[in-house]
């Protein structure tokens, strides 16, 4: 692979040139996601997704972002990191990006620990920055579809199997937290939604094994589907134009 180095002058000519005025940034995470899926399961579906997006777009693809806030999974595998220093670190690229002429960045979620540190970053880049609320914006693509979502279950498992089929181990799936039987104990389910889970080991204490929802019934059309809704509709909030 050829690799190309871009100088300063060369980089602001292409911004300007090709009138790239949005960054993508996909945030993942690094953590378990029961035994068949890779511990970086949501980086290479948001890392996926914002490439698709950013051709589409024109925009600047950024590399991604492996860590996040992941405490929840505690004691299972999980590398965390505090959400001070991970709200200064998009600041800082948000505001280094600002100086070189990129208008927009848009963050590409792709686990629901990050949401937190996610709703402080415009708050950081006015206050230290004096950045305009309409430089960043952030987008959780499970948002995008209408089922609900899960973690190593289905979608998860579906949506992997679509990206990269050889990165899933079936064999391993396992039954976790069964979000559709527990929908009809809608108490229980709101509970497992909303009350600790996102506490250091609070998705443990519902999971139990770490999943949630059942990757057994998971395919590769159901997950290729997905994407394709999923990449349709944060292309639609890219270029809406109310975002300018």
């Amino acid at each position: 692979m050829e690799i190309k180095f871009i100088s300063q002058n060369k980089f602001s000519n292409l911004v300007n040139d090709l009138n790239v005025e949005s960054a993508i940034l996909p945030l993942g995470s690094t953590e378990q996601h029961g035994d068949h899926l890779p511990l970086s399961t949501d980086t290479l579906i948001v890392e996926y997704i914002s490439g698709t997006i950013a051709q589409k777009a024109n925009a600047l693809l950024l590399p991604s972002i492996f860590y996040g806030v992941s405490y929840e999974h505690e004691p299972m595998f999980n590398i965390s990191v505090d959400y001070n220093v991970l709200v200064d670190f998009i600041t800082n690229i948000c505001y280094s990006l600002s100086r070189q002429g990129i208008k927009r960045l848009f963050v590409i979620n792709g686990h629901h620990g990050n949401i937190g540190i996610l709703q402080y970053i415009g708050q950081n880049l006015s206050s230290k920055y004096r950045i305009s609320s309409n430089f960043f914006y952030y987008i959780n693509y499970w948002q995008m579809i209408e089922q609900k979502f899960d973690h190593a279950g289905e979608i998860e498992t579906s949506l992997m199997m679509a990206i990269n089929p050889k990165l899933v181990n079936m064999h391993l799936a396992r039954q976790g937290f069964d979000t559709k039987k527990n929908e009809e104990n809608e108490d229980l389910f709101k509970k497992g939604l909303n009350m600790s889970i996102n506490n250091p080991g609070g998705f443990i204490k519902f999971t139990k094994n770490g999943i949630w929802g059942n990757p057994q019934k998971s395919n590769i059309k159901h997950g290729q589907e997905m994407l394709s809704q999923i990449i349709e509709k944060v292309l639609e909030l890219l270029t809406d134009p109310r975002y300018r």
